[in-house]
């Protein structure tokens, strides 16, 4: 570095001396191009603070028909961003006019580092309007900035960063660089229907069972391996979100309370099976069941798995609203349960972001995508539960959209069909199960995922069937033993 600077001021004394020399010459030529003749819109002299951590940030503006908005944020302190969203409105003069509302969701700023990203309004610009900027290090963590600047100016800001923003960047990462302890695998079991499943059970100890319907069994599950997590489920019949919320979850629990007291196998009780929520008010709704549902088996000895979303769900401000149920998880011991499927492959999604938050390359779209609620929602109100993903797998029907209808695993690498001689057609499937397995052991909060689905009976479910690679799943397990 010493010589950079070294061979830059050599340089600048040598054109110095041209320009003495020569008044009419500068240096530059036909391969040395120099721009000597520019508009100046004006400067500004950086505001000074007093405060050890700050984000610098800069917007300029610049209209010539079109209008482009320009936003640097650097990170002047010693922790990387990790979580930041960006919206800009853009405020017209007018209440009664509409206001334009632009996000931006940056990657990951290292300390000494700045990010940019430019603002597009080919309108052009508005008459007297002023830009509102929003910037959010995590739920409920942030600061507004006004820029009421006529277009070609430049505004700066230095912000301090308050106590409560540096003790929230200085937490540790909640994933790990590298996958740690014992395998997470597990096995989502419609009915115990099959010698192969407790075979399964018996060899390296699964992370986790899930049963429906059919619970006996997993008392013999917890006896041949007492490791294992259960969870079980009874079949949910009516999941409207109407009614008196407390009411539906007293009603629900007094529905099956003879069954849930007959099963002592099982270690945490689902409620209801993907729930279908559109917009925060019935995400409201069904926090305020769960949270009473949680409260109502308390009262009976039992713990419970509050959620069990389906993939791709919830949206980011509706898993806000889910936050009351979470507080009242983690004071009587509850877990959190999602479903996480993809397809192709497990991996396609990974790297894209959910509305409303970010993109990160370590969270997904689908797989992965509840590291977005524990790093963005979870981690900033200290509402870290445990996390068990109660499926998991490949699923066609996340590709619907796109005219593909496929269901799962075996539509797209055994043709439908596949037996024991055959289980070779599982290996890139195996292969993405193990990649997921060594994702969540990064994430020391996570308990385990249930691949879906064994004990097929009756053919509905018969694409997703594992059964016939049962030993192949023992084996993954093994191999990553602590």
């Amino acid at each position: 570095m010493r010589g950079l600077r070294r061979a830059f001021g050599e340089t600048v004394l040598v054109c110095l001396l041209v320009l003495l020399l020569a008044p009419w010459s500068v240096c530059a030529d036909e391969t040395t191009p120099l721009v000597i003749d520019v508009d100046v819109y004006g400067g500004v002299a950086l505001p000074a603070s007093e405060a050890p951590h700050s984000l610098l940030i800069q917007a300029t503006s610049w209209a010539r028909g079109e209008y482009f908005y320009t936003l640097t944020i650097t990170n002047l302190t010693p922790w990387p961003l990790n979580s930041l969203y960006i919206l800009d409105r853009y405020l017209p003069a007018d209440p009664s006019l509409p206001e334009i509302h632009a996000p931006w969701f940056p990657e990951k700023i290292e300390p000494g580092r700045a990010a940019s990203f430019v603002f597009y309004f080919p309108d052009g610009p508005m008459q007297d309007a002023c830009h509102q900027i929003e910037i959010s290090l995590a739920d409920g963590l942030g600061f507004v900035l006004m820029d009421c600047n006529p277009p070609n100016a430049t505004s700066v800001w230095n912000v301090p960063l308050s106590e409560e923003m540096a003790s929230f960047l200085v937490l540790p990462s909640l994933t790990m660089a590298e996958p740690t302890g014992r395998s997470r695998l597990g096995l989502h079991v419609t009915r115990n229907s099959d010698p192969r499943i407790m075979e399964f059970v018996r060899g390296p100890a699964p992370a986790v069972v899930v049963a429906v319907g059919d619970l006996g069994w997993l008392a013999d599950v917890k006896e041949a391996s007492p490791e294992t997590i259960t969870l079980g489920r009874f079949q949910e019949g009516d999941q409207s979100l109407a009614g008196d919320p407390v009411e539906r979850a007293r009603a629900f629990v007094e529905a099956h309370k003879d069954g849930y007291l007959a099963n002592p196998g099982v270690d945490y009780w689902l409620g209801w099976n993907e729930p279908v929520i559109d917009g925060i008010g019935q995400m409201e709704w069904y926090a305020a069941f769960e949270s009473e549902r949680i409260r109502a088996m308390a009262e009976l000895g039992l713990k419970v798995a509050i959620g069990n979303f389906s993939t791709g769900t919830p949206e980011a401000d509706e898993f806000g609203a889910f936050l009351p149920a979470i507080r009242v998880a983690k004071e009587y011991g509850a877990v959190l349960a999602l479903h996480e499927y993809s397809a192709p492959t497990m991996y396609d999604g990974v790297g894209a972001g959910i509305p409303g938050l970010e993109p990160q390359p370590g969270s997904g779209a689908l797989t992965l995508r509840y590291r977005y609620f524990y790093d963005h929602y979870l981690r900033i109100h200290d509402l870290v539960i445990p996390l068990i993903i109660t499926e998991a797998g490949i699923d066609g029907g996340v590709l619907a959209q796109k005219g593909i209808h496929l269901g799962g695993w075996r539509d797209f690498y055994a043709g439908g069909e596949i037996d024991s001689a055959q289980a070779q057609l599982a290996a890139p499937y195996l292969e993405q199960l193990s990649w997921y397995d060594d994702q969540l052991r990064r994430d020391p909060y996570v308990l385990g995922f249930a691949v879906f689905n064994a004990g097929e009976t009756d053919g509905r479910w018969a694409s997703f069937d594992i059964t016939e690679v049962l030993p192949q799943l023992s084996e993954i397990i093994a191999t990553k033993a602590p």
